[in-house]
């Protein structure tokens, strides 16, 4: 079957994709309606989003709000999908996009890889129809007007978007084996040699002149082929320069790049490959280079040829002054753990058999639902929808139980209505007091050097204390046990308790690396800094 597809998203200045809602929409051989999928996404960002933006249309901000995350819209969406659907796009930077979007989610186990479909760009195909009535190849609201036909409003909504689609369809009456055929490359503005690319990717580079513009400069010639990208890559590779338009913008991303580069490596001096000078790693103007060399020995830069820099006067006396790599050990769990710790070391190594021996491809949608539900690590307890009782994960009443709800503490579902099963007999004892994400992984050589680049790059203040490693973000300070296995974090809410600046609490989630303690960091802060703009957005 073929399902008309459309994603919406918006690009931030920093080159990154935020998308908010995603539709679909399966058709019979007549471009009938049969069947539709619509989900908004919450915006995964710390900052305000720009509401006005069009990727926002036919919805309030309380409603991408509350909407589910990325992974959820995303895996809800292959649920829905079939094992015959092809995937229907009207412009082809939607699919490119689709695929980026899960690139990061590829190797959890509530979403692995995006479903192995084939993929079509209508536009593509139906470009010769349209063209052979005197209409213009552009967005389908308007080639809907140039028919005559009423589209749904608001526009840019995906929910509108895929049937504003069809009406096109149907209304052309495009025979649906040509979209079996191969289509050919159509010609647009961006060139015929180059791929289409979303208006809202913030830099153009013209493949003509090799220059990267801003996506609304000046001096972008009519006619250029261009090409959409979200950050300065084509200038860091050496691919692309950048234009005048962007010049103090791209001079300020190298330096934050370099000294990026340089924060992580053991370089005592650096130099660049073309460059006649050696400086230290400190220095200011090795950050204007582009690209980054070095050495931990002074003896080894002056063997090269290159001479000390005299602004920054680098020493063989004197070495420049770095932090040892301390790695943190990542060998097998710890011994003699407390018991919840071990019953959640237990919990993940069970979820994860169970996902990996489900026939996921032979299951319904309400099937993987409710797998999924019940091999999350932090549930402790399950009840079903109609039912009033609540159970253990080994209660046999709970197998054949659709719809199923679970819950981390037996308070939880007291709360909720329901009353303890008479067979299972849960009680407070099997409480799940922490859990481990199944996402999590294991990371080989992570070491504190690491910490400490992602909170320059999130701009949070850090410290080494002991086996502890301590960060402040706007909201809170954590502390992350650099010598657990698995690897505790410990909290202090400063909009709670301001005053009390030492008083820790442990976090019910534990870690299999550095890296995904910092993500959860970063994600509970955000969090709770959408709960506190909330009430002043949705006014």
């Amino acid at each position: 079957m073929y399902v008309l597809m459309d994603l919406e998203w918006f690009c931030t200045g920093q080159g990154n994709i935020f998308p908010t809602q995603i539709a679909a929409l399966r058709v019979d051989e007549n471009w009938r309606r049969l069947d539709h999928f619509f989900s908004r996404i919450r915006p995964g960002r710390t900052d305000t989003p720009n509401w006005a933006h069009i990727a926002f249309s036919g919805g309030k901000p309380e409603d991408f709000l509350c909407a589910p995350t990325l992974s959820a819209a995303l895996r809800g969406l292959r649920m829905w999908l079939q094992k015959d659907d092809v995937l229907c796009w009207w412009a082809e930077e939607a699919p490119k996009v689709f695929k980026q979007l899960h690139t990061p989610l590829l190797h959890t186990p509530v979403l692995q890889a995006p479903p192995a479909m084939p993929h079509r760009v209508l536009l593509d195909h139906v470009g010769p129809i349209l063209a052979s009535k005197g209409i213009a190849q552009e967005n389908p609201y308007k080639i809907a007007a140039s028919l005559g036909l009423t589209a749904p409003t608001p526009a840019h909504c995906s929910e509108h978007d895929v049937l504003a689609i069809r009406a096109v369809l149907q209304a052309l009456n495009f025979p649906q084996e040509n979209l079996s055929k191969r289509a050919k490359r159509r010609a647009t503005r961006y060139g015929s040699s180059q791929d289409p690319t979303h208006a809202d990717m913030p830099y153009q580079l013209d493949a003509g002149t090799g220059l990267l513009h801003k996506k609304d400069c000046d001096d972008i010639p009519d006619g250029a082929a261009l090409s959409g990208f979200a950050s300065f890559k084509p200038c860091f590779n050496g691919k692309a320069r950048p234009c005048p338009c962007l010049a103090e913008e791209y001079r300020w991303a190298k330096r934050k790049r370099n000294q990026s580069i340089i924060n992580r490596s053991q370089y005592s001096f650096a130099y660049t490959k073309t460059s006649l000078v050696f400086h230290r790693r400190d220095c200011p103007r090795i950050l204007s280079a582009n690209s980054i060399m070095g050495s931990i020995f002074y003896d080894a830069c002056a063997k090269t040829g290159r001479r000390p820099c005299e602004l920054c006067k680098p020493s063989a006396l004197e070495l420049v002054q770095i932090p040892d790599k301390i790695y943190a050990p990542r060998g097998p769990f710890q011994k003699n753990l407390p018991n919840p710790e071990q019953r959640a070391i237990q919990r993940l190594k069970q979820s994860q058999e169970e996902r990996r021996n489900a026939p996921l491809d032979s299951m319904t949608g309400q099937e993987r639902a409710d797998l999924f539900t019940l091999t999350q690590p932090s549930y402790a307890f399950w009840a079903a929808a109609g039912y009033q009782t609540f159970h253990r994960r080994d209660c046999r009443k709970l197998k054949g139980l659709s719809n199923l709800r679970g819950f981390s503490r037996f308070q939880d579902a007291a709360r909720a209505g329901y009353t303890p099963c008479k067979l299972c007999k849960p009680t407070k004892k099997q409480d799940m007091i922490y859990s481990i994400p199944i996402t999590n992984q294991k990371r080989q050589g992570e070491s504190v050097q690491d910490l400490a680049a992602l909170c320059e790059e999130n701009q949070f203040t850090y410290s080494r204390e002991a086996d502890y490693f301590t960060t402040r973000t706007p909201l809170g300070r954590w502390r992350i046990h650099l010598k657990c296995n698995p690897i505790a974090v410990d909290h202090i809410n400063l909009t709670k308790t301001p005053d009390n600046p030492l008083l820790y609490h442990r976090q019910p989630r534990l870690f299999l690396s550095l890296a995904d303690a910092f993500a959860y960091i970063k994600r509970h802060d955000q969090k709770l800094q959408d709960l506190k703009r909330q009430p002043l957005e949705a006014t």
